[in-house]
């Protein structure tokens, strides 16, 4: 079989994973991330609430079992070797919680041609046993040096219109997020999302990089702990949308920048920006969008 894929595969949905909220292992996400709120880990408190972040661990369950849960007919497995996290997008409707069982189903919204290859879009909806959507989870992936054989469907997901305004922009407050050597094996184990790209060198060779990357998901959950340090942290805050690109890879050791800032128009002070800098001088995110509510 080829090595390409097309947009047949556009609308395919996933078989339903049905799981229960795990107070550890909700506890073992927010640990990977270095979040130190003790919201997310007094079970004195029940329900516990559950960092919002740990929905990407969820819908990995699915993706990480791609023949279990997915109609492979025609599917050319071997290209999923060649994915980077490329774009994210999360809704949350209602937050998250320990002992929650919620079911949870993918849907491939997405498959167009790239100059670097292909992008593939799935979105993951988790609803609860009342039938009530939880959490969306747009999840954006470009499969390197995988051709797509015909124009492609869904261009609209990758090649939006991010607006922010740059003349308008103020900024809130930047930092430095140092990233430890052992970190992307710390966020393996903790987060249960396994990919080879992250813990192996030399699968990470095999596939042409250099040395194993920091996990994007990690690089943004470590975003969203720092903004949540700076004023938007729950119960106060609810966060309900995040937006993010990924640019460029992450590396253990790396000393990342983040920005913060707001448009002047801001006028319910609930949506930010950010970005996220490596050493080298490029962007490990651009394009960040939180919106949170009361």
């Amino acid at each position: 079989m080829t090595n390409q894929l097309n947009s047949l595969f556009v609308g395919r949905k996933s078989r339903i994973l049905t799981i229960e909220i795990s107070s550890r292992d909700a506890m073992r996400y927010s640990a990977g991330i270095y979040e130190t709120n003790p919201i997310f880990y007094d079970d004195r408190v029940h329900p516990l609430l559950v960092h919002p972040m740990y929905a990407v661990a969820l819908t990995w369950k699915i993706s990480s079992h791609f023949e279990e849960y997915w109609d492979t007919a025609g599917f050319p497995l071997d290209v999923l070797e060649r994915q980077v996290h490329y774009l994210e997008e999360i809704h949350w409707y209602k937050p998250l919680y320990a002992g929650e069982t919620l079911q949870i189903q993918g849907e491939v919204k997405a498959i167009v041609p790239h100059l670097s290859g292909t992008l593939f879009w799935i979105d993951y909806t988790a609803k609860n046993n009342k039938n009530e959507i939880i959490f969306v989870e747009g999840l954006g992936a470009l499969l390197r040096d995988i051709p797509c054989e015909d124009e492609g469907k869904g261009k609209e997901l990758f090649f939006r219109d991010v607006k922010i305004d740059k003349k308008g922009q103020k900024t809130l407050w930047e930092e430095d997020i140092f990233i430890q050597k052992i970190d992307p094996l710390i966020y393996d184990a903790c987060s249960d999302i396994h990919f080879p790209i992250h813990t192996s060198w030399a699968f990470s060779q095999k596939v042409g990089l250099s040395s194993p990357v920091y996990q994007g998901t990690a690089t943004l959950s470590q975003g969203i702990r720092r903004i949540f340090e700076h004023g938007f942290a729950p119960p106060q805050k609810k966060i309900e949308y995040l937006f993010a690109r990924f640019s460029s890879f992450v590396y253990g050791g790396d000393i990342l920048k983040i920005r913060v800032f707001e448009e002047e128009s801001n006028e319910n002070n609930n949506k930010l920006y950010f970005e996220i800098k490596t050493p080298r001088n490029d962007y490990a995110i651009k394009n960040g969008i939180v919106i949170f509510g009361g």
